[in-house]
């Protein structure tokens, strides 16, 4: 099947697991079996040695030939993009999974790989079009997601764990309970700075953003 056939398919976008490419396979999270999953070019040989079944795949296939993925499995979506594209794959797919209705995504990546796609990886549940949208990349044992004002930090079972909070904007301020050292609305948190490293997660926390954006690393004890 091919891209121009997914709004006429039964894709069910319940529960969307995105797997992203990169050196390194994933490990798959504790998280409700997926009922749409979207493979980021060579996230389709890492879903496979997980032993998902893949249901579409969004790339330009520079790492991952179409033809090998038509041959393994001739029944999943395929939605090619040129090698000279504006954005990433995982960007594409996610750009995907809410074409066809997703309400939350989970995303899975090994990390590792180039320190550029990493860094963009992960900003990109902050940008403009992410922000706002329930997005959870699992990489390892951590958890990453992104925050803007009125919006929770809305885990499971992450008391006991490390929590590191990184500002994006000059103007961020967040207010948080339950971490070792928290932060108030009136603390100066600048972007990019290491305020907000290494802190602990003592009891069920709260983080209130009142002004701009953050990313929050949530990672075992551990770790």
């Amino acid at each position: 099947m091919t891209c121009a056939d997914f709004g006429k398919s039964s894709l069910d976008p319940s529960r969307v697991l995105v797997v992203d490419g990169g050196p390194n396979s994933p490990v798959m999270p504790s998280i409700p079996s997926p009922t749409l999953v979207i493979a980021a070019d060579k996230g389709f040989e890492h879903a496979r040695a997980l032993g998902l079944s893949v249901d579409v795949v969004v790339g330009d296939f520079d790492s991952l030939s179409s033809e090998q993925v038509e041959n393994i499995d001739p029944g999943v979506t395929l939605e090619r993009h040129d090698v000279d594209k504006d954005e990433s794959d995982l960007a594409l797919a996610i750009n995907f999974a809410y074409r066809v209705g997703a309400e939350h995504i989970d995303i899975i990546t090994g990390g590792s790989g180039r320190l550029d796609h990493l860094l963009v990886g992960s900003l990109l549940l902050a940008n403009s079009e992410n922000l706002s949208r329930s997005i959870v990349t699992h990489c390892g044992s951590s958890r990453v997601v992104a925050l803007g004002p009125g919006q929770s930090l809305n885990l499971e079972n992450i008391v006991g764990c490390r929590i590191s909070l990184i500002s994006l904007e000059a103007n961020t301020r967040v207010r948080t309970q339950g971490l070792k050292w928290n932060l108030d609305l009136t603390d100066s948190f600048p972007p990019f700075s290491s305020l907000g490293l290494s802190n602990q997660i003592l009891d069920l926390p709260t983080l209130e953003v009142t002004q701009g954006s953050l990313l929050a690393i949530i990672s075992s004890p551990d770790d």
